[in-house]
């Protein structure tokens, strides 16, 4: 049923009714048919693409997916549509399966004008356009509503040309009313904080809607997206401003930072596609920060199956890092001096030569900007071994960027914290290195049990966070990579007056890839803890113990200063809490481990503990403590370790 009105009338659109609302009154019901009649689709044929790309540059694009490396590339979207179209065959609706598809299949007829993929997403985007669920229900969860939204608003503008005026009306009139009830809500479960990676992803996916959504074309400058991409663009500028930092890291985690990029990258695409003169510079001056800090704490080790990246699990977070187009749509966004850099991290990290990709196809974005002609340059070179952000009071140090063997060590006092994603890492650390992730957190949970910290006894433990502020007091960085030290205090798990120096050397007069000394001194402390994952060995021996990993690496842990054999307890605890489907554990090496194990050494307020790492097959270098506790000995290595300011 169409009503007509004036496009003088006052706009006020309510997406279609789901069933859990037929009980709404007559008035809202009429509302809804008129304004539905002032977003149907003119019969005039609109310009496409123009979201994230301008249909001029589609003969270019077309032409070098025939050249390397952008035609691997599209021989790896190729495979995940084969592979997901067979799944859809077989299985039920799915919001997420046959949104990403419907993304993959669009992507591929804008990269290869074949009207077949045209065709084939106009088959998943009727799976969603009926999905009275998510995609029609106005109150469903906003996560989920909004990717479809995007990946249909995506579809609507890539195979335009392709679709026919039906299909294209049908999905037209859609867009616009799903795009008004993301811009209301998220849904009941949705986190409102203005700094919740939700209004990343509920205003990233209206700005991009807004651009592709066609109204009547009689009164552009009164069109009915006008309003709600006004106050998108606001919204999400709001939310950026406050989840990034002064130097860029996420006060949510930077694994939520990736998730929330793929809403927010191509939002900000659009924005520079359609306002000339747009910087993400100047939309958000931080954001250009935050690439450094996320690249210089990931290690291109694989998880799952030919993807790699582990970083560290700060916060509600997890160890796997997913790229989900963000260094694709980074050589786009991110200023010139970056660059080179970048381009070094995306291949390090995407291997683009490889045959895997996500399965939601983001290397897609890799294909539209990946800036072939362009020198890489080693992330070291421009300063990426080190970072700090002093917000968040998270110190950083590496010692190089090679291959999946390098070693990261990274430092959290917690001075600062978001709500809704604080995990209970309070000034704690995480090692990474020789293909391992060695020393890790709870995983997506508030529960501390997880955690890798100095512990009071059982009684005394707080079992969630208890969210109490942690300090960072100083730091360091020594010369040419060489490695650094943090000095923080303070505690979520209970443990009163916990001062620690953590000290990283990457000198290789030690005899070993990397020494990381840790001190700690507390008026309760009674358990020195590390989170380690399931599938590393635990070997003990009187003064610590070694593990040692799948492809032989180890790391040991010696405890200096004690009189006898060491007291070690171990057991497994479930990653994250509890698995589940968005937090299934941990993936390594293409297999996934629901457990973590912790080790605790029994002691009496103070520990110091010197961890080496040895790639396979080579012995662990003793250390030696001096007489005044603050000289260490390994091998031909000497370290003085600094004062911290409490003692």
């Amino acid at each position: 049923m169409k009503i007509s009105v004036s496009h003088s009338s006052p706009i006020l659109l309510l997406p279609r009714m789901s069933n859990a609302m037929k009980a709404i009154s007559t008035y809202w019901i009429v509302c809804i048919l008129f304004i539905a009649s002032n977003v149907s689709h003119s019969q005039t044929r609109a310009l496409h693409p123009r979201g994230i790309i301008g249909a001029t540059e589609l003969p270019a694009l077309r032409a070098k997916i025939k050249k390397e490396p952008f035609n691997t590339m599209c021989r790896n979207l190729l495979r995940v549509a084969e592979r997901q179209q067979g799944q859809q065959i077989d299985r039920p609706y799915d919001p997420y399966a046959d949104g990403d598809l419907l993304g993959v299949q669009s992507y591929l007829y804008l990269l290869t004008g074949d009207q077949s993929w045209a065709e084939r997403a106009w088959v998943s985007a009727e799976r969603v356009l009926s999905d009275s669920t998510y995609f029609n229900s106005p109150l469903s969860r906003g996560l989920t509503r909004a990717r479809l939204l995007q990946k249909m608003a995506l579809a609507y503008d890539f195979c335009y040309s392709a679709w026919t005026e039906q299909q294209r009306s049908q999905a037209n009139e859609r867009l616009f009313g799903v795009m008004f009830s993301v811009n209301a809500n998220m849904g009941h479960e949705a986190n409102y904080a203005i700094e919740s990676n939700w209004m990343g992803v509920r205003y990233g996916s209206v700005i991009l809607a807004s651009y592709v959504w066609d109204h009547d074309g009689v009164s552009p400058e009164r069109s009915p997206a006008l309003p709600l991409r006004w106050d998108a663009n606001k919204r999400l500028q709001d939310h950026l401003e406050k989840v990034i930092f002064a130097n860029g890291w996420n006060g949510e985690s930077m694994s939520y930072h990736v998730y929330g990029w793929t809403f927010i990258g191509p939002a900000l695409l659009a924005l520079k596609k359609n306002i000339k003169g747009f910087d993400m510079a100047d939309f958000v001056p931080e954001t250009v920060n935050t690439l450094q800090g996320l690249m210089t704490s990931t290690v291109a080790i694989e998880h799952k199956a030919g993807v790699s990246g582990i970083q560290a699990d700060l916060s509600d977070d997890d160890l796997m890092f997913t790229t989900d187009g963000l260094l694709g749509m980074a050589f786009n966004l991110y200023p010139a001096d970056q660059q080179a850099a970048l381009k070094w991290m995306h291949d390090y990290l995407l291997q683009t030569k490889n045959d895997a990709t996500n399965d939601d196809g983001q290397l897609f974005y890799s294909m539209l900007y990946y800036p072939d002609t362009l020198e890489k340059q080693n992330p070291a070179q421009i300063g990426w071994l080190t970072y700090h952000d002093p917000d968040q009071g998270v110190v950083i140090t590496r010692n190089r960027f090679r291959d999946e063997n390098d070693i990261v060590v990274t430092y959290n006092a917690k001075a600062t914290e978001i709500k809704g994603h604080a995990g209970a890492d309070i000034n704690t650390f995480r090692i990474i290195g020789m293909g391992v992730p060695w020393v890790i957190g709870s995983g997506r949970t508030d529960l501390t049990a997880g955690q890798t910290n100095l512990f009071p006894n059982l009684e005394e433990t707080a079992e969630k966070n208890n969210r109490r502020l942690g300090k960072l007091h100083d730091y360091q960085f020594f010369k040419d990579g060489q490695g650094g030290y943090a000095i923080g205090s303070g505690s979520c798990v209970g443990t009163e007056d916990h001062r620690r120096i953590l000290y990283t050397s990457f000198d290789s007069t030690s005899q070993a890839e990397a020494v990381i000394v840790v001190v700690d001194h507390s008026s309760n402390g009674r358990r020195w803890r590390i989170n380690t994952p399931e599938f590393t060995q635990l070997v003990t021996n009187p003064q610590g113990y070694t593990l040692f990993a799948p492809n032989g690496s180890s790391m040991r842990v010696q405890f200096m200063g004690t009189s006898g054999p060491v007291q070690l307890e171990s057991s497994k605890l479930p990653y994250g809490g509890h698995t589940t489907r968005h937090n299934n554990g941990i993936w390594y090496q293409g297999e996934v481990y629901s457990h973590s194990r912790y080790i605790d050494f029994y002691c009496q307020g103070s520990v110091t503990a010197v961890i080496t790492l040895q790639s396979a097959g080579k012995s662990h270098p003793r250390a030696i403590l001096g007489k005044s506790g603050s000289i260490i000995s390994i091998a031909d290595l000497q370290l003085t370790l600094p004062t911290h300011p409490e003692d």
